[in-house]
């Protein structure tokens, strides 16, 4: 198929923040009849961002349904300067400066300073003279011989020589997505190893200072350095190419404008905070309850557990039915286990099997994906359990309320959570009552999906307890919290790999993420299932999850109290984390980030995929192969590490001991730290008594924490001048609080908290701890 590019521009008209152009096409290949015009829109949202379009069939172009995005909440006055210089024409705000070939087309992005953030590609040669890589244009394919129509869109783009790309959803390969050829298409990738992916974003980042949006639900091709290391590709399969420019330069402020203008997660309810226990899966309701007993036996603090597909009778799942023969009494079940403090969730996809009373009424009133014929589109080996079915079409409303209502009952009854499992199977040619066809419902399709449970969860538990368990994403499925990695090994490279997913997700939006402790199919071994828990334990949010056992017990009395106390330290701090899902719920931030999100100009930080930070204060050192040591980079800046209280200079990658019980957490010099006692399940609203950990940094030391009771965000300022300590902190609802400074060089003389003495300070250890 050969390639149709812009050429140049024959006129444009500026109305205030949109610029439109009208561009000549270079048909020379002789694959287009007749060269039409092509419209180019430019529109400003703030000085930072703007979308470009294209549109090469202008005549029949509509404004896209989905993703749906917020233009208010990034729209401002945008003062925009035209000039028009040969051949050129530039259009300069307060922060940035696109210029725009008009004779021959060319398009670029510039800092005001003139630093080139962006550039589209057309320099890109071979020694022949052949161009590698095709520019702004389209592609078109032919018809029984003759006709032709628009098979694809999209443009090249240059690669700064040390320009590093980061995102396109939860990615499993490489962190740095360089050198990859990455396809925006949910596929199950049945393992964590490949280039698949259930959270395929057509978003990226660029250490060039910019992200790029790419706006469709159509399939994305990415082509970052393979074809030719001076160039990356982008092609949507659509007969429009558009796409959303965030200009930073830090990527902080991409990720809060990019999350503000896809839609930011609600904080998710407090107890999903806490440690979940599943396996697929328990079996009976008999079962189910040893579990819970087991684990308060224990004494491992927990607040969920899941049932996954045999809450269903068998060869029923998904009918949204319970199997009351393996789990009698479903209500005096659920109230039984919320006596002991646990919650519950329950699995589901969005496939309906044949056979069943559900899918007969299901095609008697068309309420599932059809196949371009009128039937149902049915499919083998798409239930759980390998069997036919039929898939819910979220388009219909008739169907959307029919599916939520079974929700509705289940959530009536008590059940707390869906795990909204699949989303990924919709093929090509099947079509929506929409009218649209697979083609460009595949990727939205898990965005609807989660979006009809999120929202019935929240219409019956209410708002604040809304909540979904997803695998499957696209632009703005951030806004239906939770997501987890879906399937990773029982290996040392799951585990890897899993991180790896987790940040580049966190780097796409998503917020908050979760994975599979131990790893999917099969058994870890001991060692691993203890490594996999630390880590676990702290992300996120956190849940034990696998084809076999995953509850600490089965694994040895080392891995039972490696687990326990590791459970106890997140529900320690619990309002830390706490702080930081609301952070992610104000600014879009994640809350787990890769240390790239906060140290964006240390080189060392840019391909760093092993370790990451809970929150800002909180760095995490995952330990894999069985090591007993790990060498752990530490941005600049001082760090203490938790197990010992040992204080270390940054910007150096430092060997720490860990065995099989330990694993490297580093708390940031300069931050705070909040933490309250442990529990075994969590507590609503704010702890009576909250301890604050500062760690200081040149005698300094500010943190903030979340009053939920009060629904603000506090501040604790510590300062150590000579053997003067001064502590501010705002109490708000906490009734007693408790301080411990970390750092101090001299034993303090006096200490003030908000101007007065506290009710009790003492030194211990070379801490001082203080009492208000």
């Amino acid at each position: 198929m050969a390639r149709s590019t812009v050429a140049g521009v024959t006129s444009y008209e500026v109305d205030g923040d949109t610029v439109r152009l009208d561009c000549t096409l270079d048909a020379a290949d002789g694959d287009v009849t007749e060269p039409w015009p092509l419209p180019v829109t430019l529109q400003f949202y703030d000085p930072s961002t703007f979308q470009f379009e294209l549109e090469v069939n202008p005549e029949t172009a509509t404004e896209p349904d989905y993703p749906e995005y917020d233009h208010e909440a990034i729209s401002e006055s945008v003062s925009l300067d035209v000039t028009e210089s040969n051949g050129t024409l530039s259009l300069e705000t307060e922060r940035l400066r696109v210029v725009v070939g008009l004779d021959t087309w060319s398009f670029r992005v510039e800092a005001l300073d003139g630093t080139v953030v962006f550039e589209e590609q057309r320099q890109d040669h071979d020694v022949a003279a052949q161009h590698r890589v095709d520019a702004l244009g389209f592609t078109q394919e032919r018809i029984n011989n003759r006709a032709r129509r628009v098979d694809e869109t999209g443009t090249a783009f240059r690669l700064s020589p040390d320009e590093k790309i980061y995102g396109v959803g939860e990615q499993f390969v490489e962190f740095d997505r360089r050198g990859r050829e990455i396809e925006a298409w949910h596929e199950e990738p049945l393992g964590t190893e490949t280039e698949r992916a259930y959270k395929s974003i057509p978003f990226h980042l660029s250490t060039n200072g910019y992200g790029m949006l790419v706006d469709t639900t159509n399939k994305v091709s990415y082509d970052f350095g393979t074809g030719s290391t001076a160039s990356a590709t982008v092609g949507v399969d659509d007969d429009r190419f558009s796409f959303v420019f965030f200009y930073g330069p830090a990527f902080r402020d991409i990720i809060e404008t990019y999350t503000a203008f896809t839609g930011r997660p609600p904080r998710p309810p407090k107890w999903s905070f806490g440690t979940w226990m599943s396996r697929l899966g328990y079996e009976s309701r008999e079962e189910l309850e040893a579990i819970t007993d087991r684990l308060r036996e224990e004494e491992i603090p927990s607040d969920v557990v899941h049932l996954d597909p045999f809450w269903m009778p068998p060869n029923e799942s998904c009918t949204l039915e319970w199997d009351t023969d393996q789990f009698p009494d479903p209500p005096g079940m659920i109230d039984a286990l919320d006596e002991k403090g646990f919650r519950l969730s329950l699995w589901e996809h969005p496939h309906v099997p044949a056979g069943t009373e559900a899918f007969r009424e299901g095609v008697r009133e068309g309420y599932f994906v059809e196949d371009g014929t009128g039937d149902a589109y049915l499919m083998d080996n798409t239930c759980q359990g390998d069997y036919r079915g039929a898939i819910v079409d979220f388009t219909n409303p008739d169907a959307v309320e029919w599916w939520t209502d079974k929700h509705r009952r289940l959530l009536e009854m008590g059940v707390s959570v869906f795990k909204t499992d699949y989303g990924e199977y919709i093929p090509k040619d099947a079509t929506f009552h929409n009218g649209k066809s697979g083609k460009s419902m595949h990727n939205l399709y898990p965005y609807l999906y989660n979006e009809a449970v999120y929202e019935t969860v929240g219409e019956v538990n209410g708002t604040d307890e809304a909540l979904v368990w997803g695998r499957a994403a696209w632009t703005g499925s951030q806004r239906f919290p939770m997501h987890w990695g879906g399937d990773p090994q029982t290996s040392w490279n799951g585990m890897a790999a899993a991180l790896r997913g987790g940040l580049s997700a966190s780097l796409s939006g998503i917020a908050f993420w979760s994975h599979d402790i131990g790893g999917f199919r099969g058994t870890p071994s001991d060692d691993l299932y203890v490594r996999w828990a630390q880590f676990g334990l702290l992300s996120s949010n956190s849940r034990c999850h696998g084809t076999t056992p995953r509850e600490p017990w089965a694994f040895g009395e080392e891995a039972l109290d490696v687990f326990r106390e590791y459970a106890r330290l997140r529900y320690r701090l619990l309002p830390y984390i706490y702080t930081y899902a609301e952070v992610a719920a104000r600014t879009g931030l994640p809350v787990v980030r890769p240390l790239l999100l906060e140290y964006q100009d240390d080189p060392a930080t840019h391909r760093l995929d092993t370790q990451y930070l809970l929150g800002e204060e909180v760095l995490v050192a995952p330990v894999f192969e069985g090591d007993t040591t790990r060498a752990v980079y530490l941005p600049d800046g001082e760090w203490y590490r938790h197990e010992t209280g040992e204080r270390y200079q940054g910007k150096t990658t430092v060997s720490v001991d860990a065995p099989l019980d330990t694993m490297p957490v580093f708390y940031r010099g300069g931050g705070v730290v909040s933490r309250r006692q442990a529990t075994q399940t969590v507590q609503s609203g704010t702890p009576e008594t909250l301890t604050h950990h500062a760690y200081l940094a040149e005698g300094e030391a500010t943190g903030r924490f979340f009053d939920e009771d009060a629904e603000e965000m506090r501040t604790v300022e510590v300062t150590a001048v000579g053997d003067a300590l001064t502590v501010d902190v705002e109490e708000g609802s906490v009734e007693t609080t408790k301080l411990t400074v970390s750092g101090l060089e001299t034993t303090p003389a006096s200490v003030r908290v908000n101007g007065s003495e506290p009710t009790e300070w003492h030194e211990e250890d070379g801490d001082v701890r203080i009492v208000v």
